[in-house]
């Protein structure tokens, strides 16, 4: 810039976390799918057009191009339309409302320690009109674990995003996307469900992006529903293959023999061919001339990964260390990651460090993303299997000690948002534990690290209980149970907790195993209060088995441990012990003796703060 002279200035204006932004270095037109754009166009127009719900599930393996369907979709609505995206996670089985988490952050864009009121806030100022607004606010933000807010059950949960999606679609359509499908929670499957089946008079486009897997774990996926409809993902064709590398190059011609052999290589997946002409350029065996890309040799002979995993590990071993470096410590947190977080974990030096993220963004491995702290910069990788492909080269006492280092930093940057992301801690958390164990004995610090995910995924686990959310809550407390040593006492009101949960599922074979470990755990122990508890819950499982005799032997039980829980003092277990006389009462017809019997249970759960038995 010479002195003196003048340059055309562009103002930042907004920050959009899923616009699709400038073109990156490998950004393309799109190519093929006219057929599926075409009907998820038609499906939209007539949820318009008719007021209804409808919901798309768009199912293919991983790197055929899903999301990129679905971003070229909804890149062409109208500016009326409002699109929220949510993800699920692949990791820590038991967080089940992580999509819905990031669907209401994008919705109301809140940051900083304060968003559970302002989140709230939001949330009822966009229920202006509706007389329970109040109400669907708190149970929404209480089931994302907001410091606070009032736990509600599963079904309330359900009930209250459906009238929250209702109120956002009343002012214009609604297009809500979840991406991960596969790896839902079956509550956060039911709660999908749940929005398709019962919303009714309103235009609202439910769009799930899944692989082929999730019809492994929920047969009936959309079965049944005339407002559902799936779209299954093929492999490009060779022509499209070809068509989608030649935009990748630009208007530069490729060699035929190498344009063949890398769509002959790539077999139709659009993300191996990406990543196999990227890493080609990066190894300068393509070559760009004036007017066309140049072979450095022949391609033929090329030796072309078997696996889009093999071509990812290949390509990350031929980065530079320090990109290397970001990269595998970025995996540990996740498909998005903050900068801060890969800083204390990498420990580079500023300016490489710096200099590394923007040469990965260059090179479009990974892209700005929308942080989830106020104060930070976020990123996201390009495609998960580029993080998987990351995270696999990573040893194991790397991953321990990776693991533990981001666990603190998380419980730092999360604050008193801390209950929110309890789940994502104790995840970490059993994670450096078990690589730890893994590699030698379970020494002090393993079994810190043991007491500190227990610690997080219990409390985790009982939130679940309080909410209903049985899947969640057994997950979460046989996840501690196995963390927990095997002759610790503290199993046995886990386990029979465990059970219970387990009864109430319909599992009731899993039930009885958990009460056998119990009760073998309080016979050792010669406690008699452990040993109360895990009866009652025997009693429970007899009466549900229909065992002859089973309503005999629960009486001469309650009536044995209701003195065991008044002289130790034990609401929980007088509590237990109620519910089961309220049952026996219940089955013989014998109504005002029963719904005493729950009164007095009710009474001692709430003395004992335990909302799961209260509700």
């Amino acid at each position: 810039l010479k002195r003196g002279a003048t340059i055309r200035a562009l103002v930042v204006l907004e920050v959009l976390a899923h616009a699709p932004g400038v073109a990156r270095r490998f950004d393309s037109p799109f190519v093929g799918r006219e057929r599926q754009r075409a009907l998820l166009e038609t499906v939209f127009r007539n949820a318009v057009g008719d007021r209804t719900c409808h919901l798309v599930t768009i199912l293919a393996d991983a790197g055929v191009g899903k999301s990129r369907l679905v971003r070229e979709f909804t890149s062409g609505l109208a500016e009326d339309v409002t699109v929220l995206h949510g993800r699920c996670l692949p990791y820590g089985e038991g967080i089940t409302y992580w999509p819905l988490a990031e669907i209401v952050r994008e919705l109301t864009r809140a940051e900083g320690p304060d968003s559970g009121r302002q989140l709230a806030a939001v949330i009822e100022a966009r229920l202006t009109g509706d007389e329970k607004a109040g109400l669907i606010a708190e149970r929404v933000t209480g089931a994302l674990g907001l410091g606070g807010a009032g736990q509600g059950t599963t079904e309330e949960t359900a009930w209250a995003v459906r009238r929250l999606f209702e109120a956002l679609a009343r002012a214009g359509p609604l297009v809500v996307v979840v991406d991960d499908v596969h790896w839902a929670e079956s509550t956060f499957l039911d709660l999908v469900e749940h929005v398709a089946d019962f919303s009714r008079d309103f235009p609202i486009l439910l769009i799930c992006i899944a692989r082929p897997e999730l019809l492994d774990v929920r047969p009936g996926w959309g079965a049944g529903k005339r407002n559902a409809t799936s779209i299954v993902l093929e492999r490009l064709s060779d022509s499209e293959c070809r068509e989608l590398i030649s935009n990748l190059l630009g208007p530069a011609p490729l060699p035929p023999a190498a344009e063949s052999r890398i769509a002959s290589a790539a077999e139709g997946n659009a993300l191996f061919a990406e990543e196999l002409v990227a890493m080609l350029v990066d190894d300068a065996l393509l070559r760009h001339a004036p007017d066309s890309w140049v072979a450095a040799s022949d391609l033929v002979e090329l030796p072309v990964p078997a696996t889009i995993n093999a071509l990812l590990t290949a390509r990350l071993e031929g980065l530079p260390s320090v990109e290397r470096a970001i990269l595998t410590a970025a995996a540990v947190e996740g498909s998005v990651f903050h900068r801060s977080a890969v800083s204390e974990l990498a420990c580079p030096v500023l300016d490489t460090f710096e200099d590394g993220l923007l040469a990965l963004v260059r090179r479009d491995m990974i892209r700005p993303e929308a942080p989830l702290f106020a104060g930070e910069k976020a990123y996201r990788f390009r495609h998960v299997l580029i993080r998987d492909a990351a995270y696999r080269s990573l040893p194991k006492n790397a991953r321990a000690d990776l693991h533990e280092r981001f666990a603190a930093w998380l419980e730092l940057a999360a604050a008193d948002r801390l209950r929110e992301f309890e789940e994502i801690v104790g995840y970490h958390l059993e994670q450096a534990f078990q690589y730890r164990v893994a590699l030698g004995p379970r020494d002090v610090r393993a079994a810190s690290l043991a007491a500190q995910a227990c610690e997080r995924l219990e409390a985790a686990g009982r939130r679940a209980l309080v909410r209903s959310d049985l899947p969640a809550a057994i997950s979460l407390l046989e996840r501690v149970s196995r963390l927990l040593p095997t002759d610790d006492t503290r199993r046995i009101v886990l386990l029979a907790d465990l059970s219970g949960a387990l009864i109430e599922s319909g599992r009731l074979d899993e039930a009885g195993r958990a009460l056998d470990e119990a009760e073998r755990l309080a016979a050792a122990a010669d406690d008699q209060r452990l040993a109360a508890h895990v009866l009652v819950q025997r009693q429970f499982l007899r009466i549900f088995h229909g065992e002859e005799g089973g309503l005999e032997e629960a009486a001469r039980a309650a009536a044995a441990v209701i003195p065991v829980f008044e002289r130790l003092g034990d609401d929980l277990g007088l509590c237990r012990a109620r519910r089961l006389e309220a049952w026996l009462s219940f089955t013989a017809a014998r109504g005002e003796a029963a719904i005493a019997a729950w009164e007095q249970a009710a009474d001692h759960a709430r003395r004992a703060g335990d909302w799961h038995e209260y509700y």
